[in-house]
């Protein structure tokens, strides 16, 4: 029959016994069952500490088998990372590639210098110039915030622009918006000299622009971007969008201003 762990020893004849008694620590004479000082029964006394010994010794193992496991797998995590490491660029292009040669993601990189020097760069170069003509200061923006009107809609027009941060708002520049057919044209300056000009379409009630539709110029160096605009109760406009210059997502609220 086979025994449970740690199952205390048959006993069986001849079976040796302590000579050190456990309970009052008397040597006695080897081959003694019984302590002759206390009566300590010392052949039970080394079958419990055998035992003992059996457990603590299954424990170690089982620690030493918890401990190499979790080496393997920090040595694991560390050889994962390094593949990452070194095979992100493949990685990437395998997320971002699509049978589809139009996707979105390869338009990002296609050309948003255009809306400066194509053919539609004069249209753009005369709303920066409109814009340029009565740019608002920070006074003028925060005016138009305080004053601002309840609207449905996106009109015409020029705005100032607000970032938002946390719970607040920072007055960081200024855009004209003109209709174009089914949508909306504008260009837009921001105080760290950053220039974006885009074309957005109707997308319900708001204005989306698509990868391909804008560009923003900074530091002499053009990016591709993608926005949206929504129209809020209060009158405000909210927008946000992103480049291919980084990860950051800008949000912020647009006011509508006549050149204070």
């Amino acid at each position: 029959m086979k025994h449970e762990d740690f199952a205390p020893p048959e006993y069986k004849e001849g079976l040796e016994a302590d000579a050190v008694c456990g309970q009052c620590g008397n040597v006695n004479p080897e081959g003694t069952l019984i302590c002759k000082t206390c009566g300590n029964n010392l052949r039970d006394q080394r079958m419990l500490r055998m035992t003992a010994d059996q457990m603590l010794e299954e424990e170690a193992e089982s620690a030493n088998r918890s401990v190499f496991l979790i080496r393997a797998l920090s040595v694991l995590g560390i050889l994962v990372v390094l593949w990452l490491g070194i095979n992100a660029g493949r990685i990437a292009s395998v997320l971002t590639s699509a049978d589809d040669a139009g996707t979105a993601e390869e338009i990002i990189y296609t050309n948003p210098e255009l809306f400066w020097t194509g053919p539609e760069g004069a249209t753009y170069d005369a709303m920066r110039d409109e814009l340029a003509a009565q740019f608002p200061s920070e006074s003028d923006a925060e005016s138009a915030r305080m004053s601002v009107s309840p609207t449905q809609q996106i009109t015409e027009g020029r705005y100032v622009v607000f970032q938002r941060l946390g719970t607040g708002m920072r007055f960081v520049g200024a855009a004209v918006v003109r209709a174009d057919n089914e949508g909306w044209r504008y260009n837009a300056q921001l105080l760290d000299d950053i220039e974006i000009r885009g074309y957005a379409s109707h997308d319900g009630q708001s204005l989306e622009t698509q990868w391909d539709e804008a560009g923003v110029l900074y530091e002499g160096e053009y990016f591709a971007a993608t926005g949206r605009a929504f129209p809020q109760a209060q009158g405000s406009i909210s927008i946000s969008g992103e480049s291919n210059a980084n990860n950051r997502r800008f949000s912020g609220l647009a006011y509508r201003y006549s050149g204070l």
